[in-house]
């Protein structure tokens, strides 16, 4: 026995008051289930807390007069009595296509549960306007009702009623499905394909009404319940008034009714005079049964009899047919089998003469490989000799040129730390001369420190073209290149300290300046003789040589790699 767990509305009802998704849950507030059965939940599903729980065994629904029930009941008994008149109050069954509009596909599933195993089935009814067109015919109203057991793979959630349904958590008053509305061909199209990829769902889909009743009776759902709970809700009455008979014959009406299909009563009556005449003729009837069941049984002792001869001597002479192919094959296979056994004993004598011959070759083949071997070997090993000693003199070679490297970089770097000390030694004793007068020099030191300045900016403009020039001689001629690069070298690091010198001394100028300025020695309220013009000049200045420094660098590393290159290819 089922009850009714849960309802889903989708896309259906009265024009002012639809179910554009609408879920009733009943479920887990019954009894437990007693035996409940093993089922597989979906992937992402919860783990069970305990077993099953029937649904609610009653329930109560308060709406207004107008506010749904009998729309609501309606639809159940779209599902459960298809071919009905499905209306409440005995009106014309054309009321249901009234809650379907042009463009709907409008559905109601039903979901059951067993009460002794906590099994579920999903029971559920599809219709559509043909063409997408609202009409008074009735053959333009396509329904189909469709049934499946709930499991991974589809469930009452997840009803493919859109192209897209989600596969977030079910939220109240959320609908699941997403996307465009699915027609009836494109849903029986998505359940069909779910259960050939699930068998375990046993989808079954049906477009006739007695073979949708027939169905619902296999699954235990018996429509002729629903038949009573429809006239018991006939006229929104109670369901005492179902059995309320003024006499007998009402009350077999009543039993026939709810025993046969008042269709069928015509066949009933044939049915019954027709057993009514082989009762009369049942004599008759028994001893002919009994002539024509032994003439049976004789007539199948000797049918078996004559193909069981029939079948034994075809496999006889199939037998001796094999039988004597065999024989024949056989004899052709020995006379073939001794011809090849001749030719076999004179091929192992040919191949033992081969053998020998073969023998005598390897071995002088070996003496002769073993002399070209040691021969080889010899020439390999006086090539390695003169190989090693002339890989020992490029050896002494690279170490000599290696220190002769070391020891230039050393003497370079104590030349240009006592240049440096030289030039730091006489500025310092020029700044000590030009301080003494500093009022009287004031605009002496100015153009002096410009001339200084731009002498540096000509002299390091200077250097740079002549390490160009240095760099193109470099590239012609491989030791030249070498002086050169050496040279370049030298004068890179004499630039460098050049402008180091610079920097410093401009610093202890522009300090200078400022300290004059401070103790009043120098005015500069004069735009000729504004010191802070005077130090962005040289700053200027200063930039102007540091980029020739620069240009300088650059111009000695490539004249060093074009040495390098220089010195690779003559070696």
């Amino acid at each position: 026995m089922y009850e009714l767990s849960r309802i889903r509305l989708y896309s259906i009802g009265p024009a002012g008051a639809r179910y554009a998704d609408t879920v009733l849950d009943l479920r887990g507030v019954g009894e437990p289930v007693p035996h409940p059965a093993p089922t597989q939940a979906e992937f992402f599903e919860d783990e069970p807390t305990g077993p099953p729980r029937r649904p609610a065994p009653a329930g109560v629904l308060f709406l207004e007069n107008g506010g749904g029930k009998s729309v609501l009941l309606k639809l159940i008994f779209s599902v459960m009595l298809p071919g009905h008149r499905n209306t409440l109050g005995g009106a014309s069954s054309g009321v249901l296509r009234k809650f379907l509009l042009a463009d709907d596909c409008g559905h109601v599933a039903l979901e059951w549960q067993h009460t002794q195993t906590g099994e579920c089935v999903v029971v559920g009814k599809v219709s559509e306007w043909r063409g997408r067109q609202v009409s008074n015919d009735p053959r333009k109203f396509a329904e189909a009702w469709y049934s499946f057991r709930p499991g991974p793979g589809l469930s009452l959630d997840g009803l493919p009623v859109a192209e897209a349904t989600s596969v977030r958590p079910p939220v109240e008053g959320v609908s699941g499905a997403q996307g465009r509305r699915r027609t009836m061909k494109g849903f029986r199209d998505a359940i069909t394909e779910a259960g050939k990829a699930y068998p375990h769902l046993e989808v079954y889909w049906e477009e006739i009404h007695d073979r949708w009743n027939e169905h619902l009776t296999e699954l235990g759902l018996d429509p002729e319940l629903f038949r009573y709970q429809r006239e018991m809700n006939a006229d929104e009455g109670e369901a005492a008034g179902l059995f309320a008979v003024k006499k007998d014959s009402d009350f077999t009406d009543l039993l026939l009714r709810a025993v046969t299909d008042t269709r069928d009563t015509d066949g009933l009556a044939d049915l019954v005079h027709g057993f009514g005449n082989k009762l009369g003729r049942r004599a008759e009837l028994m001893a002919e049964r009994d002539f024509t069941a032994g003439s049976v049984d004789l007539l199948t002792r000797i049918v078996e009899a004559a193909e069981t001869r029939t079948r034994l001597r075809d496999v006889h002479a199939g037998a001796e047919r094999r039988t004597r192919t065999l024989a024949r094959r056989l004899s052709a296979r020995a006379a073939e089998e001794r011809g090849r056994a001749a030719d076999l004993a004179q091929q192992v004598t040919g191949a033992a003469h081969a053998v020998t011959a073969a023998e005598e070759q390897r071995a002088r083949s070996a003496a002769v490989s073993a002399e070209l071997a040691y021969r080889h070997a010899s020439l390999a090993l006086t090539v390695a000799d003169k190989a090693a000693a002339a890989q020992r003199r490029e050896l002494l070679e690279a170490r000599t040129l290696h220190s002769a490297w070391q020891a230039a970089e050393t003497v370079l770097r104590h030349r240009a730390a006592a240049d440096r000390s030289a030039r730091v030694a006489a500025a310092i004793r020029e700044a000590e001369r030009d301080a003494a007068p500093a009022l009287a020099a004031r605009a002496t030191a100015a153009a002096d420190l410009v001339r200084a300045l731009h002498t540096a900016a000509e002299q390091g403009e200077r250097s740079a073209n002549e390490e160009e020039e240095r760099s193109a001689e470099l590239q012609a001629v491989g030791e030249a290149a070498h002086r050169d690069a050496t040279a370049a070298a030298t004068a890179a690091q004499r630039a460098r300290s050049e402008a180091e010198h610079l920097r410093a001394r401009l610093a202890e100028v522009q300090q200078e300046t400022a300290e004059a300025v401070r103790a009043g020695w120098l005015d500069d309220t004069a735009p000729d003789a504004d010191p802070a013009r005077a130090a962005l000049a040289a700053s200027d200045a200063e930039k102007a040589a540091v980029a020739a420094w620069d240009e300088s660098r650059e111009a000695a590393r490539a004249a060093a790699e074009a040495a390098r290159e220089a010195a690779a290819a003559e070696s």
